[in-house]
């Protein structure tokens, strides 16, 4: 069933499914990105900088964390218009990620009366609870009609 804008309300809240993070989607990323910096290579490196092994590219965990909520809702249209994020944890390859998405705000869009704006308070999370991206995503969803 497609959700439409009218159906979104502040406080309505959206729980992804888990995914696990490993080692070949890490080495997956380095090949697609090009992005080979040691700390995504090397545990040995990586060690030295301070964490417990490799760890993940935080756009790769950004790209599986859209993938997971997009997965998650049926919106009608669904389209980014903006997102922020702020990595606070490191992922490592083993860690099971999942999302937690909380409406903030509704409106109609000005421009477009057939759609709307919906922003989200985003947290992703591993197996322990800890927040590991936080951020904001601001999507166009279709209305069911004019306003």
């Amino acid at each position: 069933m497609t959700t439409y804008l009218e159906d979104i309300s502040a406080g309505l809240r959206i729980e992804t499914e888990r995914r696990v993070v490993t080692a070949a989607d890490i080495d997956a990323f380095v090949e697609l990105s090009g992005d080979r910096n040691p700390l995504h290579t090397d545990d040995g490196y990586a060690r030295d900088a301070g964490f417990a092994g490799r760890i993940a590219h935080g756009l790769l965990v950004l790209s599986i964390e859209s993938g997971l909520s997009s997965a998650a809702d049926d919106w009608a249209m669904g389209t980014y218009l903006e997102e922020t994020r702020r990595f606070v944890e490191p992922v490592l390859p083993g860690d099971e990620i999942h999302s937690v998405s909380d409406v903030t705000a509704v409106r109609r869009s000005r421009s477009k009366p057939d759609r709307g704006i919906v922003t989200l308070r985003v947290e992703t999370r591993n197996q322990r609870g800890e927040t590991v991206l936080v951020g904001t995503d601001v999507i166009m969803v279709g209305a069911r009609s004019r306003a």
